[in-house]
């Protein structure tokens, strides 16, 4: 099918729908004769033996592959003071392990002012990305609590109203994820005038087929028992933008001992060792799941057993998108890190936005290779 299938970075990975809707991989790679790095295969050779005996091959050698590098563990941890109390940057610092990465982390709803210039746009009932002008990445829908929910209430969507996850905060502790075709029920609590924020994520349209009229956002209202939920701030965010503009790297964060579970930003920078090749990056530790009885289509439906994500996210380096991960739905584990993203010399600044929640120990791994065909099973709690 490919020749040379490459990478689908930043948001751009699109979505099959196959009885229910499919998000593809970042990785476009595809098993095609060049690799997603661009680098000639064995499939490729083969291919080239098969065509030698009908017509001559092309005069001259083959390109070679790109060199990788395997830059290694890179441990985050939370800002701190320098251990030797010095001022240098920790990427600078006598006392700090070469490669480490310093920590920076900011929750997502704290910062709305940076990723949302503009303000929020206000209106009766939620309006999809379309209807705002958001091509894709995440919208924030923000309203209150029109009453006390002492006793759990549901909040619930309209089945395949939420496309395509939305992560849900309430007075900014994460309360859970509803998905497009899992989950579209949570139970809560909460005072009148609590404010309900739910990030929605676009994980990409459907490319081809019967419907590729594929609306974005929240497509119907969030109810509680029941009753709709009315008067919506929404923020289109322009997490790129901002990242491009050197944010949150030339910002002033606060460092925290412990971040709450929900979306939230981490950040650090890191130098190679006087090279900038092709590598490519793993999560470990990023890749829990927990199974949990999920109801889909409200109290009526039917009850089934349904895996929850733990980490799922973005990862920028320099400005650039690499994508998305999700290690625990897989198969994919690495992100390809072009070479020409890298900087030699000077610092190289990762920006990580986790929706759910970073492990206690969040560390980075920089491979020579790629990692696929991968998943968890049932029956496993977690994968490396």
């Amino acid at each position: 099918y490919m020749f040379h299938g490459g990478t689908n970075f930043a948001y751009w990975s699109g979505a099959d729908f196959k009885d229910q809707y499919k998000p593809v991989t970042t990785s476009y790679d595809y098993d095609a004769p060049l690799s997603e790095a661009g680098d000639p295969t064995e499939k490729l050779f083969a291919i080239r033996t098969v065509i030698s005996k009908f017509q001559p091959l092309p005069v001259g050698p083959m390109p070679p592959a790109t060199p990788k590098y395997a830059y290694g563990s890179v441990a985050l941890r939370k800002v701190s003071a320098c251990p030797e109390a010095c001022a240098a940057p920790a990427w600078h610092c006598p006392a700090a392990p070469r490669l480490s990465l310093s920590l920076q982390y900011a929750d997502l709803l704290d910062v709305l002012d940076v990723l949302c210039p503009s303000g929020p746009i206000q209106s009766q009932f939620p309006l999809t990305f379309e209807a705002i002008k958001q091509v894709h990445g995440f919208v924030v829908y923000r309203t209150q609590l029109p009453r006390d929910v002492l006793d759990p209430a549901t909040l619930g969507a309209l089945p395949h109203s939420v496309c395509d996850r939305g992560y849900v905060m309430l007075q900014q502790e994460y309360r859970g994820t509803l998905e497009r075709d899992g989950q579209t029920t949570l139970r809560v609590t909460g005072r009148a005038g609590d404010t309900l924020d739910v990030l929605l994520e676009n994980m990409g349209r459907i490319s081809f087929g019967a419907n590729v009229s594929d609306f974005k956002g929240l497509l119907g209202n969030l109810s509680l028992d029941s009753s709709p939920l009315s008067n919506w701030l929404i923020y289109p965010l322009a997490i790129d933008a901002a990242i491009q503009q050197g944010w949150p790297h030339a910002a002033l964060l606060k460092s925290s001992s412990g971040g709450r579970a929900g979306p939230a930003f981490y950040t650090g920078t890191f130098e190679t060792p006087g090279i900038a090749w092709d590598t490519f990056v793993k999560f470990p530790g990023w890749s829990k799941v927990r199974w949990c009885i999920a109801r889909k289509g409200g109290e009526g439906g039917g009850a089934q057993l349904s895996p929850i994500s733990i980490f799922q996210g973005q990862l920028w380096i320099n400005g650039f998108n690499l994508g998305r991960y999700w290690p625990c739905r897989g198969p994919q584990q690495t992100l390809f890190v072009p070479g020409s993203v890298l900087h030699v010399g000077r610092p190289n600044n990762i920006t990580v936005l986790e929706l759910e929640g970073a492990p206690p120990a969040p560390f980075l791994l920089f491979l020579d290779r790629p990692l696929f065909n991968k998943t968890l099973s049932r029956s496993t709690a977690t994968t490396e």
